[in-house]
């Protein structure tokens, strides 16, 4: 606290006589937010101290001071605080003190002197010094403007107090006190607890009730009677736990001292020798463990997860044959078969604390949170399908167990449940107008994949806001499979059931009436799922007349003069019109377009996809009038502007302004706008100091949080002041950043003000709540739910150019500096100052805002700090030294031997019991494996042992048989063999070296447009592979063999680009994890009967998960030349863009026939490079018409240009200039459409 040289001059202080500014009835002006900067300097307000109006012009005050070191000691303060003159104030305590406080020309003050320390500025001294109780103007107008003043000045420095006005002490008031506001204080809790009447307190400084904001680190009068008592400072909050006392000085006899430093060696002694036998008990046991691991691996590791009743080989095997069946038994137990007792413990044996809803339980287990679903009878189909299915907007399935006749179902568990309870039942909830069109198009993509790209095709039938789970990020899942069936993938095929289930609302016309089952019918599904999004309501409460069609809802919108009146009717009233009219709209007419009564009228779920998509990349402004201005985003000219810095004004909410992107809102949307993974510090403070509170609070997934924390015990109270890390999902909502929270207001005595920065610590601010509220400040009451942006943002192109992966949204607290924090987070002062568009490198922070801090890697919970750390313990008295050097040795190397001997002991003992249990369960489990098949319902082991997906061991001889001894007529191309197995034609892919990677890759994933892989087999050490057969071999015979009369089509070669580009984008961004084919060629796609492409070959295959440093990298670049990008040329960066260059080579040979690499005039020459060198200069489209391949349709100049421009941005030679697949994907749409849309457009004009 105060030190002996600054305590004496509190006492001591100067009056100065100027005329007074107001009369003596008349209350003190509350000081507002200006104090705390020193830019705004305006001598009309209280800036420079409370006003001369007081009955007299000097009386004792009091001042609150928060104690810290080194100001946390007191002399003459010891009697009012109720403490000895030698005591410490535990850190941050507040400490009354007493001054004489005089009028010095026209304002109150106490003077005190102060010595300049190194780095002191008039901001600092006014605002950490003194914390408040001097402002940075008052200094200023003691000593003038002066920026550089050298260590050891002394200054006088004017303390803010103030003497009571005559009103005032005619009421009874004798003392006025100038209170320190903290952040989470209110003026009816100051009042509280110095039992003040709040209306007094009000009245002193000059506030209304309406209105009483309060901002930190400024000072309000509080109207005393009596002298205020240290019971009142007493904090309501517990604080940290003060350091133990210092241990007792020892006692002076030697002899004592001696024996107590004896058994203190011995243990040490002790513990050393525990410690060392423990490090090499472990290696040893370490490497025995792997040895024996793979000594006793058994090729019935395959089936022992599905209690397949296989006998196991009794062949050995060498060390690759042994990898190959480890690799295979990985994928045999990708389905997990828990037993019930497992599942009894996740769920604390399903009690209903677990319970979420129906018979789905929320569980743990391995640490993860998992959904257990009991199904009741047979679920054979819907494990098949999810198990043979892999798709990021379809739930995953993770496991299953069959006990008591029931079958139970392990999935992946969705933080944020159903979609239902955030459109219907509400409960405070809410999503935003980008949040649920993501959602829109996330349940559009999962049913686009089950219609067109599994094999076979299928459809979901039960879609509805129930069965979408919405997980951490607020992504969509679909989920609830158990009336999912095979669909006919002929378009306009339907199939018949008599058997009519679903949910009323969802089920379409057709279904209903005549049983007919097709995907159209997901469609008008998908379109009910819509207009409940849109509208907030359940599809029974849409329809007003009994016999009505639920599009005829959106007639009055899309068909009547009074169109925007009725689109605010339909709309949800909890979006409070925050959305763009235009875009609606065009939403509404989607959805009129899916629920048509005809089923061959509805758009096909690709299109669909591709419309909801397309809304994706509109942002819009709402500007005061609520009218709409679109913007469309330009994905090729990504923003490169940093963050505009947030000052000081955050705090007030007088700012209303919204022309532009203002920081008293939110970050703007500047970064790439789709939702990235962001981190903010919160502060722990009661109620507010567990993972439970805080991720409530904020609506971060609290097991994120306590990973990312680090911390084990979620339920703990974190120390006070403590940073915590808190993860959440960023977007762009119109223009700005966001990460939306919702926060239900306890007590009548919240403001806007209070809520952004006293409950949420300035991670929100006054204006962006009034803004998304629609709430005045008198109508903020008890229980009211309020919408709550937190500032947060994702990273620019140029910062993820430069490595940076997140920004850490950074609560600034007193004292911080940019090269601190900078220090702290391993960071350059440099990309901090660009992040904030700072001017200079160690710029002036405001507590209470917020500043971005560029991360390579995610935050650690070892880069935060706890704010007021606990006081240093007292010093530990001296002892005298002894000389005992060389019997302390002794001691201690007997107490390693006595440490040794102990665990070699137990370790003896601990292995006699270990080899004699283990030829107890041996024999057990001899006896057991019987009985346990025996228990085992056959139905169970039929339906999981018979898994489509299960991937298939052929016997050697099998496909000896199936080629016919290999025979030379059947070889397809260098060691691929056509075989017929069971009546089947397939294709058999003989390898010698690993095909581990090749085969746990194509057993996760199942798409249409890669190839499917039916089985394995391994025969002296050569492997074979077991494929579907492609009929029409691969695309580059099809290219350059020229006789092919069918590939002459335009539409042939497009719908293979498409096929092409589906399949890399399900790789790329649809499997967990993502992944990097690397090997992309015309002559790893391959043809069936229908000339439908599919990618092969993925013995290159690498994951697309970025490591922390980054992409990864090879030494050694693998590959087909002519296809492989420049970066991994030269430097063997392995990145999904290398898939897009070399699919960007492919489309040129599909546009020119050429060959990726050819001879010219004996050179080798690279398609790619001739095409670059061709365009340089302009005119690409002109040039490279020549190009176009002669055999081509001359007519489809249209699909030529787009398809050659898409060509050049594939193939650019920067990897962060291509467009991801997504884009290309929804490109090639695009240019579908539109050639769609043409013909029909000459059609009608014929």
């Amino acid at each position: 606290m105060f030190n002996m040289g600054f305590l004496p001059c509190i006492s001591v202080f100067t009056l100065f006589t100027l005329s007074f500014i107001s009369s003596i009835q008349s209350q003190q002006p509350y000081i507002g937010r200006a104090t705390t900067a020193c830019s705004s300097f305006d001598t009309t307000n209280s800036a420079l101290g409370y006003s001369c109006n007081g009955l007299n012009r000097s009386c004792l005050a009091f001042l609150i001071f928060r104690s810290k070191p080194p100001f946390n000691t007191p002399s003459e303060l010891s009697k009012i605080n109720s403490v000895s003159e030698t005591a410490t104030f535990e850190t941050n305590q507040m400490v009354i003190v007493p001054v004489n406080c005089s009028c010095s020309g026209k304002h109150y003050q106490a003077n005190t002197t102060y010595f300049v320390q190194n780095g002191d500025t008039y901001f600092l001294i006014a605002n950490n010094t003194f914390q408040g109780l001097s402002t940075c103007q008052a200094l200023q107008d003691e000593h003038g403007n002066v920026s550089n003043f050298g260590v050891g000045t002394r200054l006088l420095a004017p303390l803010r107090c103030a003497c009571p006005t005559k009103n005032q002490t005619d009421s009874g008031v004798h003392y006025l006190l100038s209170y320190l506001v903290e952040g989470d204080n209110t003026v009816y809790g100051i009042s509280k607890r110095f039992g003040v009447d709040t209306d007094r307190t009000l009245e002193a400084n000059g506030l209304s009730e309406g209105a009483p904001n309060i901002y930190p680190f400024t000072t309000l009068l509080v109207p005393l009677e009596n002298p205020p008592s240290s019971s009142q400072t007493t904090e309501q909050r517990p604080l940290l736990p003060s350091s133990p006392p210092p241990p007792p000085p020892p006692p002076n006899s030697s002899s004592n001292k001696g024996a107590k430093k004896t058994w203190i060696y011995v243990v040490i002694g002790v513990l050393a020798g525990i410690a060392l036998t423990l490090i090499f008990g472990m290696i040893i046991f370490y490497m025995f463990f792997r040895i024996s691991y793979k000594k006793e691996f058994d090729s019935t590791i395959v089936s022992s997860s599905f209690e397949a009743c296989e006998k196991a080989s009794n062949k050995k095997l060498d060390e690759e044959s042994r990898d190959f069946l480890e690799s295979i038994s990985d994928i045999a137990q990708s389905l997990k078969v828990y037993t019930f007792e497992e599942l009894q413990a996740a769920t604390d044996d399903f009690n209903p604390s677990c319970w979420i809803k129906g018979s789905v339980y929320r569980g743990k287990i391995g640490g993860d949170f998992v959904a257990i679903k009991k199904v009741h009878g047979d679920a054979s189909d819907q494990i098949k399908l999810l198990n043979k299915i892999n798709h990021s907007s379809l739930i995953r399935l993770l496991g299953i167990c069959f006990n008591g006749g029931n079958w139970y179902l392990v999935y992946e568990y969705a933080v944020n449940g159903s979609l239902n309870v955030w459109i219907n039942d509400k409960g405070g909830k809410f999503l935003d107008w980008a949040q649920r069109i993501q959602i829109a198009l996330d349940v559009a993509t999962g049913l686009n994949y089950l219609h067109s790209f599994t094999n076979p095709p299928h459809v979901h039938k039960d879609i509805k806001c129930s069965n979408v789970l919405l997980d951490t990020d607020f992504r969509a899942k679909i989920a609830n499979f158990a009336l999912a069936r095979p669909a006919e993938r002929q378009e306009g095929e339907f199939a018949l059931t008599s058997h009519i289930v679903g949910t009323k609302g969802y089920m379409a016309p057709e279904y209903l009436e005549n049983g007919l089952v097709s995907t159209k019918l997901d469609v008008y599904a998908f379109g009910v799922l819509m207009l409940e999004m849109l509208s907030g309501k359940e599809a029974p409460a849409l329809y007003s007349e009994e016999n009505m069609l639920l599009v005829d809802v959106l007639n009055p919108v899309l068909h009547k003069e009074d169109g925007e009146e009725s689109l605010r009717h339909l709309m949800d009233p909890s979006m409070q019109g925050n959305y763009p009219p235009v875009t609606a709209i065009l939403v509404i007419r989607l959805i009129e377009s899916c629920l048509k009564k005809d089923p061959s009228g509805r758009p096909a779920m690709d299109k669909i996809a591709h419309l909801v998509d397309s809304l994706i990349g509109l942002v819009y402004t709402l500007t005061d009038s609520q009218d709409a201005i679109f913007l469309q985003l330009k994905k090729a000219n990504p923003s490169f502007h940093q963050k505009k810095k947030v000052g000081n004004s955050v705090m007030d909410c007088n700012d209303d302004d919204e022309n532009g992107p203002s920081p008293a809102f939110l970050y703007t949307c500047n970064g790439n706008n789709r939702p990235c993974q962001g981190f903010l510090i919160f502060k722990s403070q009661p109620p507010y100091d567990t993972v439970s509170s805080i991720s409530n609070l904020t609506s971060s997934d609290p097991t994120e949080l306590a990973r990312v924390n680090n911390i084990s015990n979620s339920a703990a109270a974190l120390p006070l002041d403590k940073e915590v890390i808190v993860p959440v999902s960023c977007y762009c909502s119109g223009l700005y950043y966001q990460a939306n929270t919702s926060f239900i207001i306890p007590t009548i005595y919240h403001t806007y003000f209070s809520i952004a920065n006293n409950t949420y610590q300035g991670l929100s601010t006054c204006n962006i709540l009034k803004h998304e509220n629609n709430y005045s400040e008198t109508s903020l009451d008890q229980g009211l739910t309020l919408r709550v942006p937190l500032r947060c943002a994702c990273p620019t192109s140029n910062q993820i150019v430069n490595g940076t992966k997140f920004l850490l949204t950074y609560l600034v607290s007193w004292g911080d500096s940019v090269p601190d924090i900078s220090k702290r987070f391993n960071v350059s002062i440099e990309s901090i100052v660009n992040a904030n568009g700072f001017t200079e490198d160690d710029p002036l922070l405001f507590p209470f805002t917020t500043i971005l801090i560029p991360l390579t890697t995610e935050p650690l919970s070892s880069q935060t700090i706890i704010h007021y750390p606990p006081p240093p313990s007292s010093p530990i008295v001296p002892t005298r030294k002894y000389n005992q050097t060389s019997s302390r040795g002794i001691y201690l190397w007997v107490g390693i031997g006595i440490g040794i001997s102990l665990l070699v002991i137990c370790f003896v003992l601990s292995i006699v019991l270990f080899h004699h249990k283990r030829r107890r369960d041996e024999a057990a489990r001899k006896d057991g494996k019987r009985e346990k098949k025996r228990n085992l319902p056959e139905d169970f082991l039929v339906s999981v042992s018979n898994l489509d997906r299960g991937l298939k061991f052929y016997k050697y001889e099998d496909l000896v048989v199936a080629t016919e001894n290999f025979s030379p007529k059947n070889m397809i191309d260098g060691s691929v063999f056509r075989g017929i197995i069971n009546g089947s034609t397939v294709a058999i892919k003989c390898m010698r070296r690993s095909i581990s990677k090749e085969v746990n890759l194509l057993k996760k994933i199942n798409h249409f447009n890669l190839i499917n892989l039916f089985g394995a087999c391994e025969h002296d050490g050569v492997f074979y592979l077991v494929y579907e057969f492609m009929e029409n071999g691969s695309l580059s015979d099809w290219l350059h063999k020229k006789r092919y009369p069918e590939f002459v089509s335009w539409n042939c070669r497009f719908r293979i680009a498409l096929d092409v580009a589906h399949g890399l984008h399900y790789l790329h961004n649809c499997t967990d994890p993502g992944y990097v084919h690397k090997d992309i060629s015309s002559g790893n796609i391959l043809l069936d009967k229908n000339l439908r492409a599919k990618l092969a070959n993925f013995s290159f295959v690498r994951s697309a998960v970025r490591e922390e440093s980054g992409y990864s990298s090879t030494k050694t670049a693998v590959g087909t030349n002519g296809y492989m990008a420049p970066e991994y040329m030269e430097y063997g960066l392995v990145t999904p863009e290398m898939d897009t260059y070399a699919f960007g080579v492919v489309l040129l040979e599909l546009i020119t026939g050429k060959e990726a690499a050819y001879k010219q005039d004996g050179e080798e020459i690279l398609l790619a490079e001739a095409v670059f060198s061709m365009v340089e200069g302009g005119n690409a489209e002109a040039k490279l018409s020549v190009l176009v391949d002669p055999n081509l349709q001359a007519n489809k100049k249209e699909i030529a240009h787009h398809l050659i421009m898409l060509c050049l941005a594939c193939i650019a030679r920067e990897p962060e200039s291509r467009p991801s697949m997504a884009e290309v994907v929804s490109t090639l749409m695009k240019i579908q459409l539109d050639v769609q849309r043409s013909q029909t457009l000459l059609l009608e004009r014929i």
